[in-house]
């Protein structure tokens, strides 16, 4: 019995002054009382969580794409936009690495639409489909940049092998895309349904099309899920990556940007079976680049074959390589 009164009375002699913190730390304004000591509602505030400190940002009053108005006098158009808006803006690690990637990227392809005759806002069609990685596959078997299913790349005049997969090259891809994408505008006259049947195919868009009154637009028609959100997510990538420092993002330094890379393009052959490794040590050059500047020979472990389209990086020695 003892015992135990002296452990009640150690127990309370540690919870007293708690006790006496907590209510000094309570103030009374006007009337009502309120805490200095931080919650947990407080913290999770400071984390991130809907409250204090997070920045609202709204869509502006008019957007086009492709020199075409989308119509935000409608409700669905302007809230379906501000969905994938509101999305975009917000995942700021991709919209970063989106960034970073375009310095690498767009200066290609905005050279080749302005050839072209083409919208330069196509350059984002590039970074809904892909992010801007060449060798990105969806479950559906795109590949590339412009994400193109093998035998559509395959009609384009495209190899696409086993052993050679030319559509994760951005050059040769991007050629086919603009031929590919201008048909199609041709085909159903606007930018907003040529991107629609460039994402889920043209008997689709012509499905919906026959399904509307005549003159229905892409806003209008009946599409699969991802292709109803297709031209939205278009827009909203244009609207952040072109105003970015309006929504929060800071100026990239030049070091912090992905570079174009360097290469100088071959043909090469393998009479007999090659390792990149081996490949790499007799040009002179490290093995990582190598297979980087090459991703479309990545199916091969071994190189064997050929001829191939082949990038060897700046300083790369000439001489024949083993097994050619």
């Amino acid at each position: 019995m003892n015992r135990f009164l002296l452990r009640s009375l150690l127990i309370l002699s540690v919870i007293a002054p708690l006790l006496v913190a907590a209510v000094t730390a309570c103030k009374t304004i006007n009337g009502t009382t309120v805490s200095s000591i931080p919650t947990l509602t407080a913290s999770l505030n400071f984390l991130g969580q809907p409250g204090q400190g997070k920045t609202e940002y709204n869509l502006p009053r008019a957007v086009t794409l492709c020199g075409e108005a989308l119509p935000l006098d409608r409700p669905s158009v302007y809230e379906r936009l501000d969905k994938e808006f509101q999305l975009a803006v917000n995942h700021q690690a991709q919209v970063e690495l989106w960034r970073r990637r375009a310095k690498r990227y767009f200066p290609l392809i905005e050279k080749s639409l302005r050839e072209a005759g083409l919208p330069d806002d196509l350059k984002y069609l590039a970074v809904a489909e892909s992010d801007l990685r060449p060798t990105v596959s969806s479950p559906a078997g795109a590949t590339g940049i412009w994400q193109f299913m093998p035998a559509t790349a395959r009609h384009f005049g495209l190899k696409v092998n086993q052993k050679e997969d030319l559509r994760m090259l951005p050059e040769p891809l991007l050629a086919i895309g603009m031929r590919y994408l201008s048909q199609l505008r041709d085909r159903f006259g606007s930018w907003s349904l040529a991107m629609a049947a460039y994402n889920s195919g043209e008997a689709r868009v012509d499905q919906a099309l026959a399904r509307e009154r005549s003159g229905a637009d892409y806003f209008q028609l009946s599409l699969p899920t991802e292709t109803e959100r297709y031209v939205y997510r278009i827009a909203a990538i244009k609207i952040v990556l072109e105003n970015a420092s309006v929504y929060g993002f800071n100026d990239n330094p030049p070091s912090g940007l992905y570079r174009p890379m360097e290469f100088t393009e071959t043909s090469l052959s393998f009479k007999t079976p090659t390792s990149w490794a081996q490949l790499a040590k007799e040009r002179g050059v490290d093995y990582k680049t190598l297979r980087l500047l090459n991703p479309h020979l990545g199916a091969m472990n071994v190189l064997s074959g050929g001829p191939f389209i082949f990038r060897l990086p700046p300083g790369a020695k000439s001489i024949p390589a083993v097994g050619t």
